[in-house]
């Protein structure tokens, strides 16, 4: 019953809440959570500016094993997929971040991912494998556990892949994460 009644509080936020957030209304699973009696708490965690800075100068040309490390680094140290902190500088500012909900801008990305999870150890993510890296993507597999900042802090395990594919001045363009499950099997294995 309980993982049954968080599957209908995330699916009443419109999908998984990220959806709301990342299209830019962090306003709205706020409001929700207030209206749930401020169990919400607003917690959007501040960027490093080393990571996150737009006017950052940008590091075309990069070889595919020298941003397969910068990769690497952003999901070891900076734990990327459930911070928002990834290496900006990496990215084109026109790159589009697309997962089994939905296709997000750069910045919505990034500060919907940063406000939507608990920030580590609650929530977690890691490489399984090897990083593999050519001039025209960077692929690999993770293993995650997401702790949602709404209230109960549903816990959600995810594996899958992600392939970010570059442009052609090395940037990363696209972001592209596939689950190993669908939607609705992922949320039954809602956890508190």
């Amino acid at each position: 019953p309980a993982m049954l009644a968080v599957c209908i509080l995330l699916l009443n936020m419109g999908g998984l809440p990220r959806r709301a957030l990342l299209q830019g209304a962090t306003g709205g699973i706020l409001a929700r959570g207030a209206a749930l009696g401020g169990a919400v708490a607003a917690t959007t965690r501040s960027i490093p500016p080393a990571v996150a800075d737009a006017s950052a100068a940008k590091l075309t040309g990069l070889s595919p094993k020298e941003l397969a490390a910068m990769v690497q680094v952003d999901m070891d140290q900076n734990q990327f997929l459930v911070t928002g902190q990834l290496t900006r500088s990496i990215y084109d500012e026109s790159a589009t971040f697309k997962d089994e909900i939905d296709t997000y801008t750069l910045d919505k990305w990034i500060k919907g991912t940063g406000a939507l999870f608990s920030a580590p150890p609650r929530s977690f993510t890691e490489i399984v494998g090897d990083v593999s890296a050519s001039d025209s993507e960077i692929r690999f597999r993770f293993n995650e556990v997401l702790c949602f900042n709404v209230p109960l802090n549903p816990k959600i395990p995810l594996t899958g892949e992600v392939i970010l594919t570059r442009g052609d001045n090395g940037l990363i363009t696209k972001y592209l994460e596939i689950w190993d499950t669908n939607l609705a099997d992922t949320l039954k294995k809602t956890y508190f």
